[in-house]
């Protein structure tokens, strides 16, 4: 007989790893230089691309620099904050660069979200982005139990702005 996990929350696949960086240009270079990972799209993460987004529950404000690449099935992001409260700034300011977060997709961020602040494990910072008709939401939530902040994420089908890509000739 299969065992069936007592989990509210069942979590089908890790779609992004989350590395936090003090140059996401820098790194960006080095991952397609010493391990060929790339190309890279790099976006500017700050309103009004960003919306509605919440700092330890509070509205907030704040702009990063964030570069995306796939490997294999799963994303690679490097994150920099560049002004503003956010968790990044905080994990920076604690630990220095290094593995921040893994996301998982799932229909509904809002009920996901409730579901884990029900069990104990409430929202470190969330918010939305473009294009807003596609619903794209994330929330990040720190599962201490699990030695990690997990966030779930709805993807669109694109993200609401032209990236700069690295390296430039790789499209």
């Amino acid at each position: 007989m299969a065992q069936v996990s007592p989990a509210k929350v069942k979590v089908k696949g890790i779609n992004q790893i989350s590395i936090m960086v003090k140059d996401v240009q820098k790194v960006a270079e080095n991952y397609w230089n010493i391990l060929g990972i790339g190309p890279w799209d790099i976006y500017a993460w700050e309103a009004p691309l960003v919306y509605n987004r919440t700092y330890h529950g509070k509205p907030a404000w704040a702009r990063e620099k964030i570069a995306l690449a796939q490997v294999g099935a799963v994303q690679l992001e490097l994150c920099q904050p560049v002004a503003g409260n956010s968790i990044y700034q905080d994990f920076l300011t604690e630990h220095g660069e290094g593995l921040h977060h893994l996301n998982f997709l799932v229909d509904d961020v809002d009920e996901t979200a409730e579901i884990l602040a029900k069990e104990g494990f409430p929202s470190l910072q969330s918010g939305r982005w473009e294009p807003r008709e596609e619903k794209c939401a994330y929330n990040y939530i720190d599962i201490k139990p699990l030695r990690a902040i997990w966030e779930p994420v709805h993807l669109g089908e694109s993200i609401g702005a032209k990236p700069i890509r690295y390296p430039e000739d790789s499209a």
